[in-house]
């Protein structure tokens, strides 16, 4: 009889609690018009800026779109916008609060704006009618989403707009939201993220971290936190102190650790709050995909830049890209997007276009967007990212005839995959492209690159302090300009297989002519290995039109095998015939030479057994010559 009163007075506090949230009003901007129906948008009271200058951009906290107010370049004055809500019922709202996602994505540090959420009980477009409940001056610039939350427990009971004013007097852009009118919980958490390594070596000690956000208005101090991998459960408790509104990272102390190479879906549970049911358990679980690795990739660092010869602070990026390129030919991919000039590729313009929402901008691996491409701010991120795990090699090898070629891509893999979504494709850059202007770059047609470094007044910035506004089309050379994708922004589907092993390659070939206006031996050919779940860059690989050509196997000597592959120790050479002497070096993938010896007076069938004990587990290439035929191949050394 006492366990049925206690479940009974359990379920009743639990249904009461529920009964308390409620979500009012929501808006994500996913519509196809703009303002959403019953919104308006309109001026402030001193008529300056634009009426609706309020958009829908594809810069999205969640979901495909966003609402933003852009950049308006006004003589006088402070540009004032407003964007309004549909009337809102709040009668039966209990400590009514708004939350939504803000962020400013102007990338200088130079602009910042004043923001301000407004209330109205009578009119929605009457200004006199609003009273001011929130002020903010973002700090946030180029750097994410800030979730911002309203008190608007004053108005329960009542019918309000709500109004979202910017004042836009620097010429900034602000991006709002995901907004929400709701009834809070008393105690809600909310498992906002978890953190593990994507990939790992085995045998080693992963941090597994977790974000929670208290949902609710009571203080959480306390939660019974579990990761399981499907077999095996760890659970713990944690002592907390997280404020109504407010995010705590928690680590828990049982790594994630595997002797053998594994593919594992992590979840991550909150189980209990303050040592009672948490308000609302949908929000309290998280899963993570993990890989063990037999061995680490390369890992190539691979940053797009986004760049226009129209914009004044994009020599900035130019100046960092090179920078990078330069420092760290072999960790470093650089591709520059060019946007609204002469060397626009309108596919992956549009592409790049998901991930920015400004100029100068750029992304890094496609997990992290608008990126300042300055060159300290690349080097911080290199320095991050540089040593991460990667369960792939790539290389690139190809075939000439005349100016057409056909590149293979390859992918060697160091982990299990049971239902892999990977995408291969290949990106083409050039260097050294030059062109025409008429120096004063007002259409998209110059090759003047208009530069706000002119005369030192905005600082140094790689010698473009030194050169005009615009620099002229006679004294610019433009690096990295990507000029084609094969296989699309987001790779050429099909070209991996779903269930991959250990060890596995996988390959696709991608047709180019090379354009008669381009220098040959400007090309890159860029590999990139693409996971369709996420969009993210798993990893890439750059090569010149040279280098890919030695990779792949040359007619001439068509009678040599090498076996076995993988190796370990030492691998055959075996030749069906041969007649002279011979030339072997092995390199690797950044493609150092590990072996060079010579072979003289073979004749016939011979056998060779080349020793490689010496070499570290991973993939190289194999070069034979005899002086006027060659041949290469890959092979795999596993220890």
């Amino acid at each position: 009889m006492i366990k049925k009163i206690t479940l009974s007075l359990l379920l009743c506090l639990t249904l009461s609690q529920l009964a308390t949230a409620q979500t009012i009003f929501t808006e994500g901007f996913e519509g196809a018009s703009f303002p959403p129906t019953g919104w308006t948008s309109f001026m402030g009271t001193n008529g300056v800026g634009t009426a609706n200058d309020w958009i829908q951009v594809t810069y999205p906290n969640t979901g495909t779109y966003a609402a933003a107010n852009i950049y308006e370049n006004v003589a006088v004055g402070i540009a004032e916008d407003w964007l309004v809500t549909s009337q809102i019922d709040l009668t039966s709202a209990t400590n009514a609060e708004l939350r939504f996602y803000s962020t400013e994505t102007y990338t200088s540090t130079n602009y910042g704006s004043t923001y301000e959420v407004k209330v109205s009980t009578t009119s929605q477009t009457t200004h006199a009618d609003f009273t001011t409940v929130a002020s903010y001056t973002e700090a946030n610039i180029g750097s994410g989403w800030t979730l911002q939350s309203v008190d608007l427990s004053a108005y329960d009971g009542m019918m309000v707009y709500i109004a979202f004013v910017h004042y836009n007097d620097d010429g900034d852009n602000w991006v709002i939201d995901d907004i929400e009118v709701r009834s809070p919980l008393n105690l809600d958490a909310e498992l906002e993220n978890v953190s593990l390594n994507r990939y790992a070596l085995i045998s080693t000690d992963n941090l597994l971290s977790f974000d929670v956000f208290n949902n609710g208005i009571s203080t959480i101090t306390s939660l019974d936190v579990s990761w399981s991998d499907g077999t095996n459960t760890y659970s713990e408790n944690f002592t907390v102190n997280i404020a109504p509104g407010a995010t705590e990272t928690v680590n828990h102390t049982t790594p994630v650790n595997y002797s053998t190479v594994e593919e594992k879906n992590i979840s991550v549970t909150i189980n209990n709050v303050n040592s009672s049911m948490d308000g609302d358990s949908s929000n309290n679980s998280l899963n993570t995909d993990f890989n063990t690795v037999s061995q680490s990739g390369i890992k190539a660092v691979f940053i797009e830049e986004a760049t226009g010869t129209w914009c004044g602070w994009c020599p900035r990026g130019a100046v960092g890209l090179d920078y990078m390129t330069s420092t760290y030919p072999n960790t470093v991919v650089g591709v520059a997007v060019h946007n609204a000039d002469p060397m626009v590729l309108t596919e992956y313009d549009a592409g790049i276009g998901n991930y920015i929402s400004g100029y100068p901008s750029g992304a890094v691996d496609r997990k992290y967007g608008d990126v300042n491409p300055s060159q300290a701010n690349l080097q911080a991120i290199y320095d991050a990212l540089n040593t991460e795990i990667v369960p792939v090699d790539l290389s690139i090898g190809a075939t000439q005839n005349g100016n057409d070629l056909i590149i293979s891509a390859q992918s060697n893999f160091y982990s299990n995959f049971s239902n892999a979504n990977f995408r291969l494709g290949v990106i083409i850059t050039e260097d050294g492209v030059t062109g025409t202007g008429d120096g004063t770059n007002t259409n998209n047609q110059d090759y003047d690159q208009v530069n706000y470094y002119a005369g030192g007044a905005n600082g140094v910035m790689g010698g473009y302090e030194n050169l005009g506004d615009p620099v002229p089309a006679t004294q610019m050379v433009y690096n990295h300009v990507g000029i084609a994708l094969l296989g699309g922004f987001y790779g050429q589907e099909n070209s991996v297989p779903s269930i991959i092993n250990n060890g596995d390659s996988a390959s696709y070939n991608f047709n180019y002519t090379i354009p008669t206006t381009s220098t040959e031996s400007n090309i890159h050919i860029v590999a990139v290995l693409l996971d369709a779940t996420d969009g993210s860059v798993v990893g890439a690989k750059q090569a010149t039109i040279a280098e890919a050509l030695s990779v792949e196997e040359v007619s001439g000597i068509d009678s040599i095998k090498i076996h076995p592959n993988p190796a370990k120790d030492r691998i055959n050479i075996s030749f069906q015939e041969s007649n002279g002497d011979y030339n072997v070096t092995v390199t690797d993938m950044l493609g150092r030479t590990v072996i060079n010896t010579n072979y003289e007076g073979l004749f016939g069938i011979q056998n060779i057994e080349l020793p490689i004990s010496n070499l570290n587990a991973g993939h190289y290439v194999m070069h034979i010559n005899d002086g006027n035929r060659s041949y290469s191949s890959k092979f795999i050394v596993n220890k």
